[in-house]
């Protein structure tokens, strides 16, 4: 018979714990506490037992949401669709399990596609910043320059955005969180990416570390709290039969003008225009 000992047992736990300080050496004192108080226990799967800093930065530990302002560019799922019934759906199914309380679950009215995210308040070297805008300037100031800017671009883009459902990447082992996407096809993501370049130099003024790699998303709920191995396997589940029923209701996924927007938390994304065409 194969076993573990003490000692090795004590090692692993050892280097779990040495990774969660390490992550938490870079956070701020607050988030520190959050990230300490859920240690990963040690027969967890090392790479999903760790909070990331995005969901530290943005929710309590219940699930509430922190101040978070900035702005960006987004697409809210189209109203009085199959698409979006089937997603809410999805939705309420997270609100319902076994591990509800170990998620911060958006609100349904806030469930969109961000085509380019933009600068916030929290974690501006980090997330990145308008080059030409101080980078003490209240976040305020920053909304309204960009938007400014936003006012006068042209996105030369033919609408609408179309997208498909990235399944086997919203199905690969993950922390909970939503929906997976991909360009419809090889023209779609030569627009959108056209359009993303544009923004990004002539609005923004910044290109983020992950410009070029970004995965678009639709996003559902953020995991706060560590999940055993039964509440992922469940989360699993619920994810593989709604993933069929979103997926039954249409097989590109339309979206509309993108709108600028600025926010103050995770909830809620007030559109302050629409882009040009």
């Amino acid at each position: 018979m194969v076993y573990f000992s003490q000692p090795t047992q004590n090692r692993r736990q050892f280097l779990l714990r040495s990774s969660a300080l390490g992550l938490s050496a870079l956070l701020p004192l607050r988030l520190n506490a959050q990230l300490m108080q859920s240690a990963p226990p040690a027969e967890d799967n090392p790479q999903l037992a760790t909070i990331p800093r995005d969901t530290l930065l943005k929710f309590n530990p219940d699930g509430s949401p922190r101040f978070f302002a900035g702005n960006t560019v987004i697409c809210h799922l189209l109203q009085q669709t199959l698409f979006r019934d089937a997603v809410l759906a999805f939705g309420n199914a997270l609100r319902s399990s076994s591990f509800s309380r170990k998620l911060a679950i958006l609100p349904g009215e806030s469930y969109h596609v961000t085509i380019l995210s933009g600068p916030n308040d929290r974690d501006r070297n980090r997330y990145g910043w308008p080059s030409d805008i101080p980078l003490n300037a209240p976040i305020a100031e920053c909304n309204r320059i960009i938007g400014e800017r936003i006012a006068r671009f042209k996105m030369h883009a033919e609408l609408p955005l179309r997208f498909r459902l990235g399944k086997e990447k919203t199905l690969a082992p993950q922390r909970p969180s939503g929906l997976q996407l991909v360009p419809a096809d090889a023209n779609e993501k030569l627009k959108i990416q056209t359009l993303r370049d544009r923004m990004a130099d002539e609005v923004f003024r910044y290109r983020a570390a992950d410009h070029d790699t970004f995965g678009f998303h639709i996003s559902l709920a953020y995991q706060t709290h560590y999940l055993s191995e039964a509440e992922r396997q469940e989360y699993q589940h619920l994810l593989a039969q709604h993933l069929l029923a979103i997926d039954a209701t249409t097989s590109i996924i339309e979206l509309g003008v993108p709108e600028f927007s600025t926010f103050e938390n995770m909830y809620r994304f007030e559109v302050q225009t629409l882009l040009r065409t």
